[in-house]
């Protein structure tokens, strides 16, 4: 196995027009601005509702999170020699855990486990790539962010996660899929954040997606389609504040405007006494009796 896309034959990259491109991730953008967040929330957030804000907040990051696996799977598909696999579930057997575990990935990069063996967890890919012409696949996780993924060792186990699981997919193929024959896997984390075009540590930025799905051009249209729906949502930000400004009332000319039943002002200070003096009653209070004072 590997930890990088550069397993088996190098193929021929698949190579588009930018409008081309652009005219296949525009449907998928234009979706993801539609279901993104109710106007309704983006309105009360506006205004500065607070749990609307963070509700809007946390709907944005779980939306900006699909689109950007839909943008490689959609580009991933451009490329004829590329197979593709969603929805798989590979189990994490216990061998196969203690291989990653306790060793390096080249030293037991030629090893493959029978999938048929118990397991209590299971690993969900994103997306596999298969290539029979090449007789490799690849493990491909797509993360928006892995900024939470700082703190112990998580990105780490994620790792080892995905190649405990990659030890099966040999297996799995060609039980599971039409006898398929692979003889090397790749592990990918895609990091949607991702400045560095450096891919030793088995992280691929946006930059580098023209090298992981052999589709020229790729990498650019992924990050201009994603900047595109961030475009849109500060668009309908604008607009939720602007609609929310002219609705609010003008304070300083209703401040001007006399009441139509003003009532006079009072005069500062206590109120004159009168010379007489005037009769008090003092008492127990009960409903039934007049007034006492």
């Amino acid at each position: 196995m590997s930890s990088t896309s550069t397993c088996g034959l190098s193929a021929e990259r698949t190579r588009l027009t930018e409008d081309q491109l652009a005219f296949l991730l525009h449907p998928l953008t234009a979706e993801a601005l539609e279901t993104a967040v109710a106007p309704e929330t983006i309105s009360l957030a506006a205004s500065g509702d607070l749990i609307a804000i963070e509700t809007a907040g946390r709907c944005l990051a779980v939306e900006e999170g699909r689109l950007i696996e839909r943008i490689v799977i959609a580009l991933a598909r451009q490329s004829p020699d590329w197979r593709l696999l969603t929805g798989l579930k590979m189990p994490i057997l216990p061998v196969a855990a203690e291989l990653a575990k306790r060793n390096r990935l080249h030293e037991y990069s030629r090893l493959s486990v029978d999938p048929t063996g118990e397991s209590r967890s299971a690993y969900h890919p994103d997306l596999v790539l298969v290539s029979s012409s090449r007789k490799s696949a690849i493990v491909v996780d797509v993360k928006r962010s892995l900024a939470g993924y700082g703190g112990s060792g998580s990105l780490a186990k994620l790792q080892k996660r995905m190649e405990a699981a990659a030890c099966i997919l040999p297996e799995l193929l060609w039980r599971d899929h039409q006898r398929t024959v692979i003889e090397t896997v790749g592990i990918a984390i895609i990091d949607a954040s991702r400045t560095s075009l450096n891919i030793d540590d088995g992280i691929w930025g946006l930059g580098r997606l023209d090298d992981l799905l052999d589709v020229s051009g790729s990498g650019a249209a992924a990050q201009s389609a994603i900047e595109a729906f961030r475009e849109g949502i500060k668009v309908r930000w604008r607009i939720a504040v602007a609609s929310g400004a002219s609705d609010t009332p003008d304070v300083t000319a209703t401040a001007r405007r006399p009441a139509e039943h003003e009532e006079p002002r009072r005069k500062r200070g206590r109120p004159r006494k009168d010379d007489t003096p005037s009769a008090v009653t003092v008492g127990l209070y009960r409903p039934a009796l007049k007034r006492l004072h």
